[in-house]
């Protein structure tokens, strides 16, 4: 008598790819409801987070982008120095070097307004080669109160620095400046 391999290898094959389909078919099915239930899971989380992203940005949209709140309860008011100009980072407004100091320019305006409050001052940004325009803004406010102390911050951004703020990677030896102040 003869028997055909073929056959019974084929249908002992057929049988058990059968059966691990039946096997495997409630797995398909719970892993389809996990995966179901992550992705409503993330869309709730997208809105949530979506709606948490709006009201700080509504929030932040009134100073954030230009004032620094100080602990002693004043602010320090953001100006980016360029070589050849200012811009004063509230008002959009830029101020060419040698219109700093003019009666009537953005610069007086905005130094007058911010230094109705003894407590708050300007803070300079200072990018690479704008050390003079800076001295100019000091100059002016010099002038505009002879005698009296004004307070203004600076800070050196240069190429290295403003590469650290854009990459988020702040130096160790800033951060621990930071954290070792009282």
């Amino acid at each position: 008598m003869f028997i055909d391999g073929k056959n019974s290898a084929s249908r002992g094959s057929t049988a058990g790819i059968s059966q691990q389909e039946e096997n495997s078919a409630p797995m398909m099915a719970v892993f389809g409801g996990m995966f179901a239930l992550m992705l409503v899971f993330l869309v709730v989380v997208n809105v949530v987070s979506e709606a948490a992203i709006q009201e700080r940005l509504k929030e932040s949209a009134d100073n954030g982008d230009y004032r620094i709140e100080r602990e002693d309860g004043g602010s320090g008011y953001s100006i980016i120095v360029f070589p050849e100009m200012l811009r004063i980072v509230e008002t959009a407004e830029g101020v060419a070097q040698d219109d700093i100091c003019k009666p009537g320019s953005a610069y007086r305006r905005y130094a007058q307004r911010i230094y109705e409050n003894e407590q708050d001052q300007l803070l300079f940004f200072l990018l690479e080669g704008s050390v003079t325009t800076m001295s100019k803004a000091r100059d002016c406010i010099r002038e505009m109160w002879p005698g009296e102390e004004r307070h203004i911050s600076w800070i050196i951004a240069d190429n290295e620095f403003l590469k650290s703020v854009v990459l988020d990677d702040i130096p160790e030896y800033i951060r621990d400046h930071v954290d070792g102040m009282p």
